[in-house]
């Protein structure tokens, strides 16, 4: 049988051509050349060499367009048009992305051929054989991330995820600055992305998705911790560092500080910062009181613990009761204001620490409850002489605080009354000073021998 064809052709073109006769040969071999009846149907191709892309577009260039000497013809049915001539000797698996925008890099250099061209490729055909699908095909892949991977996004950000991300690992974002946007320091450079990045409106909650960030203000994330008022301006006073915030801190201004309710006056005002605000504490607790009321500089029982062990806590509840606001000594408690025990004469000028001493069982030193009693304070001059059940009473005689000596004992009242010849008698005849065991020497008061005999001479 007579046939112009020098053989068969491959199936593909054979299907298309429908027999290699020379009517149907026309449809291959152009008038204007072999190539230009290849791009007849081959128009993705065409397009590659017009932009000057792809592979085709790198290896003809400025040359003509020979798709003969890669792709031969004629060679039978099961002859495969793309083969090793056709990568130029080489096997597929060797072949090189230099050719295109997308590289081969980090960790898409692993990849197979099939992981992409055979996985991840849109069915392809032919503009003018829409019905003849490819099973594989090498043209058609997008280049953009995307077209292979979910966007972790979920649309919240440009699709050419390489502006921002490298082949080698997803994280970190190595082409982002988030420095034009807002700094990233110290402690908010440990900060998740998604505390400040919310997710895009329908995007799953687990995606890592950037949808309008909160804001730029240190109100956007964070409460203020202050019960002042400062106003927006947090860095006026901490700086613009993510330091821990009570270091970044400056110490405030007079007039800062008389905004939050507590003026630093006297004793306040050269007080160290750390003596009101302990740096141990937590910082939520740093600046409140340790009752974890207000402060306020006139209520000093809200950071400071009471001298007294609560003995005023019945009746005086504030410390400004009886102490000045400038200064905690002296108190205001004058002979005047000392009504439960009225100081009068020698008591008037007596230093308070005469009376009030350091209790140890109370650890504090007496104020309420303090004994009364002269004995309690003053050493007993007549050492016991007195003493009824455990108690002297020197009150009974001595009644006069400014003139110890002058006392209201009245003679008639004892045991021995004067009268007579005895009235005229100085005391120091019946009351002579001894010397004790101890080596003191006291006015003998008890026992007295009361006979006659005792103090006369009897002459028969």
């Amino acid at each position: 049988m007579f046939r112009s064809s020098p053989g068969d052709l491959s199936a593909a073109h054979s299907a298309i051509a429908g027999s290699s006769f020379v009517g149907d040969c026309r449809k291959c071999h152009d008038p204007k050349g072999l190539a230009a009846g290849c791009l007849n149907c081959h128009a993705e191709i065409g397009a590659q060499l017009d932009k000057k892309i792809g592979y085709h577009g790198k290896i003809i260039a400025a040359k003509a367009a020979a798709c003969g000497t890669c792709h031969s013809e004629h060679n039978g049915k099961p002859f495969i048009l793309i083969n090793k001539i056709s990568w130029g000797g080489a096997v597929p698996a060797s072949f090189s992305h230099d050719h295109v925008a997308f590289a081969l890099k980090g960790k898409h250099s692993s990849l197979s051929c099939a992981d992409c061209h055979e996985k991840k490729a849109p069915p392809f055909s032919l503009a003018k054989f829409p019905s003849s699908k490819r099973s594989t095909t090498f043209l058609g892949l997008s280049q953009e991330c995307v077209a292979c991977h979910k966007d972790p996004h979920e649309g919240g950000k440009i699709t050419d995820c390489a502006k921002c991300h490298g082949q080698d690992a997803w994280k970190p974002a190595i082409g982002f600055d988030h420095d034009k946007y807002y700094p990233l320091r110290d402690k908010h450079a440990a900060v998740s992305c998604a505390k400040c990045h919310a997710a895009a409106p329908g995007a799953a909650a687990a995606a890592a998705a950037f949808g309008p960030v909160k804001g730029k203000t240190c109100q956007s994330c964070h409460q203020t911790p202050h019960r002042t008022d400062w106003g927006p301006a947090c860095a006026s006073c901490h700086g613009d560092r993510a330091k821990p915030w009570s270091e970044a801190a400056p110490r405030l201004t007079r007039a800062q500080h008389d905004a939050t309710g507590f003026s630093l006056i006297q004793p306040h005002a050269k007080a160290a910062c750390r003596a009101c605000h302990d740096p141990a504490l937590p910082y939520a607790r740093r600046f409140a009181s340790p009752a974890g009321k207000p402060r306020s500089p006139k209520a000093c029982e809200a950071c400071h613990q009471d001298p007294h062990a609560g003995q005023f806590a019945a009746k005086h509840s504030r410390c400004l009761d009886c102490h000045g606001e400038k200064a905690f000594k002296p108190s205001l408690i004058g002979a005047k204001e000392h009504s439960s025990y009225p100081l009068l004469g020698g008591h008037a000028k007596a230093a308070c620490a005469e009376c009030h001493v350091r209790d140890a069982k109370l650890a504090a030193v007496r104020f309420v409850g303090a004994p009364r009693v002269c004995a309690s304070c003053h050493r007993d001059p007549h050492v016991g002489q007195f003493r009824v059940k455990g108690v002297t009473l020197c009150e009974d005689c001595h009644r006069d605080t400014g003139a110890w000596k002058k006392n209201v004992f009245d003679h008639k009242s004892a045991r021995f009354k004067l009268d007579s010849a005895h009235a005229g008698v100085a005391c120091a005849k019946c009351h002579p000073t001894v010397a004790l065991p101890d080596g003191r020497r006291t006015v003998q008061y008890k026992p007295l021998n009361m006979a006659c005999a005792d103090c006369h001479d009897f002459k028969p």
